[in-house]
């Protein structure tokens, strides 16, 4: 590694953990601040390992360094997943993934660790050194991929407009330097790789910190509004007659696009109404909202008791059953069964 990619991968690693830094400092009780800080110093620990395994640091550094490196796909993950989806919270069954992630990372590092390098023993079989890269892969693809589908009922526009590049950027860059890692082996191939890994770094932390600074909005969460004056009243209208009267939202499969064509209005108007007049922050949570509170009236109805739980899911627009039991008991702390037996119980009594 030569002394110019060390100093493009000190650059970059100041600036992202200057990013994160400010993020943790100005925003630390927002989740999406904090889960975009933890990012950014596991991206510094990757960017700042290969110089510490170059210059022989303490065994210390090197493994807490390593951790942070084998940990960033994941973090990307997690960014993606606040990001874009209001109800995620993390699980237990997401620090295991963390756990075993972190736990073959690490094995596969010592049984291909060779006098303090990366580089891969002779002896080694090459599964060693290919499968946390393979790994970290699938993970950035699922991240990238949720980020695509997030979007489309994403009804906060500063969100879609300025985090949506840049999880992109951060998704393209990982992905790239994956498959770099993956396909390129051998000396002059991996020397190759270290200088585009050090430049495409360094370009990329630069052009987030120029970014952040010509939008200053880029580095802030996003803040829900009370809701203003309408400033569309006859696209509002149309909006209620749809809802309450229609109620277009029993279609299956509604899509924003397809209510958008269905008001004769632009894609981005629709989105910017139900979120600045409803307060509704995804498409999903505006139809779920509205699919529930006509399966609360269904299910408290005693003339409509002889309806099972799948048909009345049918009924309000559901495809399945899973997905409308997690909605109302998400909203309503009960499942659709447990509802209708209370108000069984309250009317006999």
């Amino acid at each position: 590694m030569s002394s110019f990619t060390e100093a493009l991968l000190l650059l970059a690693a100041s600036h992202v953990f200057l990013i994160g830094a400010i993020l943790l400092r100005r925003h630390r009780r927002d989740r999406s601040a904090v889960a975009s800080s933890l990012f950014t110093f596991a991206v510094v620990c990757h960017l700042v390992l290969p110089l510490l395994l170059r210059h022989r640091a303490p065994a210390v550094l090197v493994s807490l360094a390593l951790l942070g490196e084998i940990a960033h796909p994941f973090a990307f993950w997690v960014v993606a997943r606040v990001h874009f989806d209001d109800d995620f919270s993390l699980l237990p069954r997401h620090w295991w993934f963390l756990a075993a992630l972190e736990g073959v990372g690490y094995v596969c590092w010592l049984l291909t660790r060779e006098s303090g390098t990366l580089e891969i023993s002779r002896a080694e079989p090459v599964v060693w050194v290919l499968l946390p890269k393979l790994l970290s892969l699938v993970v950035t693809l699922h991240a990238c991929l949720h980020v695509y589908l997030g979007c489309r009922g994403d009804l906060v526009l500063s969100r879609l407009k300025l985090r949506y590049g840049v999880l992109l950027v951060c998704g393209g860059y990982l992905l790239i330097e994956a498959l770099f890692e993956v396909l390129l082996q051998g000396s002059e191939a991996r020397a190759l790789a270290e200088q585009t890994h050090a430049v495409t770094s360094f370009v990329l932390a630069f052009g987030v910190s120029l970014a952040s600074l010509a939008a200053p909005d880029l580095l802030k969460p996003s803040v829900i509004l009370a809701p203003g004056p309408i400033l569309e009243p006859q696209l509002a209208e149309r909006l209620q007659q749809l809802i309450e009267v229609e109620q277009v939202f029993r279609e299956e499969g509604l899509t924003i696009s397809t209510l958008a064509a269905r008001l004769d209005a632009q894609e981005y108007r629709v989105r910017q109404l139900i979120n600045s007049q409803l307060g509704f922050r995804n498409f999903n949570a505006f139809l779920n909202h509205y699919r529930v509170r006509e399966a609360r009236k269904t299910l408290g109805d005693p003339a409509r008791r002889h309806l099972g739980i799948a048909q009345v899911a049918y009924e309000v627009g559901y495809s399945s059953l899973g997905p409308f039991n997690k909605a109302f008991k998400e909203r309503t702390g009960r499942t659709p069964s447990e509802f209708r037996a209370q108000v069984s119980v309250e009317d006999a009594s």
